[in-house]
């Protein structure tokens, strides 16, 4: 799974459109691992690797990856942002740093809920991902 990580950072913190929803900076692009534990401000973005297995005798991956948008404002905010990061990776190449290629990072789910103890809106999407 070398690779997925870094190409859904780059690809997220890369964009100008999604930069600006988030209020991200040079210096803080506003997506984070998902146990980032240092003080950011919402809106934001974590990323996880849930696992994923290989194909037997072929160098295929298989990972699933959950991306969670948090705010504080709104649904509505969290809507917006889901839409761009759905433009950004759903879809059937995707070229990260280095080389990597992932040949397909498909939607697979999207669940929204209210986090009481944080007083967060949140929005988790499930992406499939084939990497060779």
């Amino acid at each position: 799974m070398n690779g997925v990580y870094e190409t859904f950072f780059s690809t997220l913190g890369g964009d100008a459109t999604l930069q600006t929803l988030l209020g991200g900076t040079n210096t803080d692009k506003k997506v984070y691992p998902i146990n980032f534990t240092g003080k950011s401000g919402a809106p934001a973005i974590r990323v996880a690797i849930l696992g994923g297995g290989s194909d037997i005798g072929l160098a295929i991956d298989r990972p699933i990856v959950d991306i969670v948008i948090v705010s504080k404002l709104s649904a509505a905010e969290i809507n917006t942002i889901g839409n761009r990061v759905d433009v950004l990776l759903n879809r059937k190449r995707l070229a990260g740093p280095g080389g990597v290629v992932l040949h397909l990072s498909h939607k697979v789910t999207q669940r929204d809920f209210f986090d009481d103890p944080s007083l967060e809106y949140r929005r988790v999407i499930r992406y499939s991902v084939i990497k060779t």
